[in-house]
């Protein structure tokens, strides 16, 4: 799935440093799926007003991809492993909130390019 905006780079290692540098950072979950009523996510890291996109360490063949996950158990082991520490919660469209941030809804809709 190609990244829509433009995001800086963040791997899990790169959130690993963040954490051990004791960084102060914030979790948003956009939606980017919506297949059969399961919904995916994109996790996007907020540092100092910049936002970072989390791909995967390995590159395919495909090039950068960012790293989706399902809400059970991708998404909520992310978020209790490499989170904020903020609670998520779930909103009727599938938007999830972390603290005060509201996830984007980034699901593409018919003829919309």
């Amino acid at each position: 799935m190609p990244i829509k905006r433009k995001y800086q780079l963040i791997t899990i290692k790169g959130v690993k440093a963040l954490m051990s540098d004791g960084s102060r950072f914030q979790c948003r979950y956009d939606l980017v799926e919506l297949n059969d009523g399961k919904p995916r996510y994109q996790c996007i890291y907020l540092v100092d007003g910049r936002e970072s996109i989390l791909i995967s360490d390995r590159v395919s063949e495909q090039g950068i991809e960012a790293r989706l996950f399902n809400v059970w158990p991708g998404l909520f082991k992310h978020h209790f492993e490499f989170g904020d520490g903020t609670d998520l919660a779930f909103g009727s469209d599938f938007i999830i909130t972390t603290g005060e941030l509201r996830g984007l809804d980034e699901v593409p809709r018919k003829g919309k390019r």
